[in-house]
């Protein structure tokens, strides 16, 4: 997603085992790491130190890392399984294993009852492309909470309002992502039902969402 500066550049793989003893993941979960994914390395660190711009009590540090994937998917719950095992924000860069590429982060907020615990929200990724080129500059930022929307912004389906905050557009881009889920859902009802009364009262939900689609993007 972006060209990161030399001096972030970590570039250490984490061993699955070191994984699977933080998170204590369920059988299930264990055997997609094993067959999902390939190799996951940390490959860069965004921090005061490493790009010279300060910290902020949301985001003290940005992570970035690379999996490595064994096929052409993987599991949006082992996302979630990585993302709980690392408690700061983080990007993902997802590489298949015919080299297609796609990135994934969740927002993440540190905990209001306690600061120290982290809050893993909603979830935004990009489809599978071939890895282009070269890839853009990161984005000139103030601090880091400025820096980490401005990653986030490329992956939400929505772009924010004016002097909208983060935690409202995210709240916002997830409601979106979630409409669109209903409305996919229910349109595929509409196709299927034959009975005309049962139709219309589907149609009618179908109205109803898209108006609150609507809503979700003026």
């Amino acid at each position: 997603m972006f060209d990161f500066p030399p001096t972030t550049l970590v570039n250490r793989v984490i061993p699955k085992t070191r994984i699977l003893g933080n998170a204590r993941p369920s059988t299930r979960l264990k055997d997609l790491l094993t067959q999902q994914i390939q190799q996951i390395r940390w490959h860069a660190k965004l921090s005061p130190e490493t790009i010279k711009i300060s910290a902020t009590p949301q985001v003290p540090e940005i992570q970035v890392f690379h999996l490595a994937l064994k096929g052409t998917e993987i599991h949006p719950d082992l996302l979630s399984l990585l993302d709980k095992t690392i408690p700061q924000p983080m990007l993902w860069a997802i590489e298949t294993a015919d080299h297609k590429l796609a990135h994934s982060a969740a927002y993440k907020r540190p905990s209001e009852a306690d600061f120290s615990q982290w809050v893993v929200g909603a979830r935004f990724t990009s489809g599978f492309t071939s890895a282009p080129s070269s890839f853009p500059l990161l984005p000139v930022a103030l601090d880091l909470s400025r820096l980490y929307r401005a990653i986030l912004q490329p992956l939400l389906p929505l772009t924010a309002r004016d002097a909208e905050a983060l935690p409202a557009l995210i709240d916002r881009c997830d409601q979106y992502q979630a409409h669109q889920r209903k409305l996919t859902q229910l349109t595929a009802k509409v196709n299927r039902e034959k009975q005309f009364n049962r139709r219309v009262e589907l149609n009618q939900q179908l109205n109803t969402i898209k108006a609150e689609l609507a809503a979700l993007t003026s």
